[in-house]
């Protein structure tokens, strides 16, 4: 629960309110607004609920089989089944997420490795272990352990000052900041924790090797900076993935909102997909309903519009207030993800057998400059580090057979990339070759055959998430969460446009960017239609 800060609400009388967009956003502040007894129309474009987190059915020469194409990694889990709750409902019977042990293995340009779990106790001896074999059984293996000690009571600590107050709040303005006794007690401990200094150098002073580093600041991808410049509040995402604990639910990521979305139907709100959004209908300063392409008008009191800026732009129909800043948005880096099948007798024999791998390149702070450069300054990684996701490691029920008995799982590979303002890059013709390099290079990392084994299903470029999605700039990661996009900075999800009743919420606007931030982006939006706090 959120302390219940006194923030803005619509004005007016609210009985009807039409949400754009069935991802976990918007499916979090429908529930929250169902509870409250208003009546609840959710229209989604696409075929099936999740948006950045679903799970899409694909077809290689493997057969058909199902795919995450969006979001990978879940932690608090507790959120999705706070929302279900939320509308006097028992999550579903099937719905056992599991925590991830390891979390991630990570292996590094040198040939080291290790796994990285939420354990305390049990990553203290994997650190342990790695600089005992980096360094030789004579050095001092204990200042290594120690240090992560430190950087996981730091971390633990700062999540904990900035979670009420920060990571879990919308703002009216600054001030918020400091509106209370708790808001400001908080906002001093965060100053007292370097919460606006460097993540790298915060890091760094705990960490004190520079590929262990890298476990707690890879994270910095998902702010959309360098390590450098990612402030060391953001130290809480990873503390959310390596001391709370990467999930996986038992089949696939996609049974996240797919429970919502069956408690909200069952509390009787109107889920309508395959339905896009046309235009916004107003009246002044209010949104009187919403256009969808049938041509039909869906009336509305208030409206909550999680799509990213770019679409929302259009369905407004004029210059939206939110682009008149001081500083012009800045957009996160964006990714080329390949989703294909590959023979199990292939992957047993790869030197990582985890859900999640992460392959580091030599290089680190240079691959986070070519991806995060200013417009047109942006490269390819000319040394990639990779996501390689393999779910059916937690869930074998993902594997798929052919007719002649033989078995495949699916894979998923992320290569972090410029995004479109970045890079001026041609994806049509470039993409099909940039994937074979990345498979050469993954032969040579651990993943043998996986060039001649693996079918191809489909890749998302940077061109597609824009094109497909209409992501702003081609990042599946929205807005970069540079300082001043972060917290009161960022664009706020209130009087969105000047339109008094149009709410923001998603990726885009407050909190940001992650599957337990935007499960408390759609809880705080439909806080301002109902006010009270956040559960």
């Amino acid at each position: 629960m959120t302390r219940a800060l006194t923030r803005k609400k619509v004005p007016g009388t609210v009985h009807r309110v039409v949400v754009i967009g069935a991802g976990l956003s918007g499916l979090a502040a429908a529930a929250r607004l169902r509870a409250s007894g208003r009546e609840v129309t959710i229209i989604e474009a696409a075929e099936q609920v999740g948006g950045r987190c679903r799970t899409e059915t694909l077809s290689s020469t493997h057969g058909t089989f199902e795919a995450d194409t969006g979001a990978t990694v879940l932690t608090m889990p507790s959120l999705v089944e706070s929302t279900v709750h939320a509308l006097g409902q028992h999550m579903p019977p099937t719905w056992s997420p599991r925590r991830l042990s390891p979390a991630y293995h990570a292996q590094f340009a040198s040939g080291r490795s290790i796994n990285v779990y939420a354990d305390e106790t049990r990553m203290e001896e994997e650190i342990r272990i790695f600089a005992t074999e980096k360094y030789g059984a004579g050095h001092d293996a204990r200042r290594y352990v120690e240090g992560y000690r430190h950087h996981r009571a730091w971390a633990q600590e700062m999540f904990t000052a900035s979670y009420e107050n920060f990571l879990a709040a919308d703002f009216d303005s600054a001030l918020d900041l400091v509106s209370t006794p708790a808001s400001s007690s908080d906002l001093l401990r965060l100053l007292s924790l370097g919460a606006f200094g460097s993540l790298a150098k915060h890091t760094r002073a705990h960490i004190k090797d520079e590929e262990l580093e890298r476990l707690f600041t890879f994270q910095a991808l998902y702010a959309g900076e360098t390590p450098s410049r990612a402030r060391a509040v953001y130290s809480v995402i990873s503390h959310m993935d390596t001391s709370m604990g990467v999930y996986y639910p038992a089949h696939c990521i996609g049974e996240a909102a797919e429970a919502i979305a069956g408690a909200l139907k069952q509390a009787g709100a109107k889920l309508m997909l395959g339905t896009r959004a046309t235009r916004l209908s107003t009246e002044g300063d209010r949104v009187v309903g919403v256009e969808i392409d049938n041509g039909d008008l869906l009336l509305a009191d208030a409206v909550i519009a999680t799509v990213d800026l770019p679409i929302l732009d259009k369905l407004v129909g004029h210059i939206p207030r939110v682009s008149k800043r001081l500083l012009p948005l800045r957009w996160s880096p964006s990714a080329v993800v390949v989703h294909g099948t590959i023979p199990t007798r292939v992957t047993e024999k790869f030197t990582s057998q985890a859900h999640h791998t992460m392959s580091f390149g030599h290089a680190w702070e240079n691959t986070f400059a070519e991806i995060t450069a200013a417009r047109g300054r942006g490269h390819i990684m000319s040394d990639p580090s990779l996501l390689i996701t393999r779910p059916a490691v937690s869930a074998p029920s993902r594997i798929i057979s052919d007719a002649n008995g033989e078995s495949y799982e699916p894979i998923s590979i992320l290569a972090p990339t410029p995004n479109l303002d970045s890079a001026d890059i041609d994806w049509d013709n470039l993409a099909t070759r940039y994937v074979d390099e990345l498979l050469r290079e993954l032969e040579s990392r651990g993943f043998g055959q996986i060039q001649d084994s693996l079918s191809i299903a489909r890749i998302d470029t940077p061109r597609t998430w824009h094109h497909c999605y209409g992501y702003g700039q081609g990042s599946p990661f929205s807005l970069a969460h540079s300082f001043f996009q972060t917290g009161p900075f960022r664009p706020r999800n209130m009087n969105a446009y000047g339109l008094k009743n149009l709410v923001l919420a998603g990726s885009s606007t407050t909190p940001g960017v992650g599957v337990p931030t935007v499960l408390l982006s759609g809880a705080l939006a439909a806080r301002r239609i109902t006010g009270g706090g956040v559960r």
